[in-house]
């Protein structure tokens, strides 16, 4: 629909038809704008883009998996472990507890990630600092250790320790159930990348 005065910006948003409204730059002050016009301030929507708020993240309560982009596995306590030094693995989705995550704000941008069926933490072992430093489950510290930033990287997230900067990794790269998980320098590859769903 034209309004006089007006080209139309756009409609709905992220290549949606439709929206609660539609968008206006009042270009003229009467008359309606030539087609020449209108597909001119069109190209240059198109070329900048405009995108919707993504949704918050994370959602206070809410219990998630986070799956390995490149083997598609889970985050998984080794053998539904609840003790402290718990290891942490990848295993095939079971759906249940031991895979399942909740994110809570530590200030700063960082995150505690709470394993639901243990209540440990993702903990930095024994604050190392070198690449295959284990991750593990512990009681909370309130610590950088047991801190974590969340970066979105394209669909997918990486999940860097505070205290040390590295990134949560796949050991070796590998596919297997049980394959532990550790803390590795930014490679920027699918080993080091989760999706991260309810």
């Amino acid at each position: 629909m034209q309004k006089e005065g007006a080209i139309v910006l756009g409609t709905g948003g992220d290549n949606s038809n439709g929206s609660d409204g539609s968008f206006f730059e009042g270009v003229m002050t009467a008359g309606y704008p030539t087609d020449a016009a209108d597909n001119a301030v069109q190209a240059n929507i198109t070329s900048v883009g405009y995108t919707t708020p993504a949704a918050t993240f994370p959602v206070a309560g809410t219990a998630y998996r986070l799956t390995n982009t490149n083997s598609g596995k889970v985050l998984d306590a080794v053998n539904c472990g609840t003790p402290n030094g718990t290891s942490v693995d990848l295993w095939a989705s079971l759906g249940n507890t031991c895979q399942q995550w909740k994110f809570a704000s530590a200030g700063n941008g960082h995150y505690t990630i709470t394993n639901v069926n243990s209540g440990t933490v993702l903990d930095d072992k024994n604050c190392g600092s070198s690449n295959g430093t284990a991750v593990q489950l512990w009681a909370s510290l309130g610590n950088n250790c047991q801190q974590w930033d969340v970066t979105h990287v394209g669909s997918h997230y990486t999940i860097s320790n505070v205290n040390t900067g590295m990134t949560l990794d796949v050991t070796n790269c590998a596919t297997a159930n049980g394959t532990l998980v550790r803390q590795w320098q930014q490679l920027d590859n699918a080993c080091q990348q989760w999706d991260i769903a309810p």
